[in-house]
């Protein structure tokens, strides 16, 4: 189905942004407890994107049967 190739690639995008904020805060001058909690952030935007793409693929795929 073309939802997974779309949301598969959404995610990707989504992941590789997330990469890159995750380097920035890396590099950043915040505290050590700072960065933890971003990453934690970050870590529960993963979580989030992915549920939302398989919900949105099986809503589709239920949707057309």
């Amino acid at each position: 189905m073309d939802t997974v190739l779309i949301g598969g690639l959404a995610v990707l995008g989504f992941f590789g942004i997330l990469y890159i904020v995750h380097i920035n805060i890396e590099k950043s001058s915040l505290s050590p407890k700072m960065k933890r909690f971003a990453n934690y952030g970050i870590i529960l935007l993963i979580i989030a994107s992915a549920t939302w793409a398989i919900d949105w693929h099986a809503e589709v795929w239920l949707a057309t049967r």
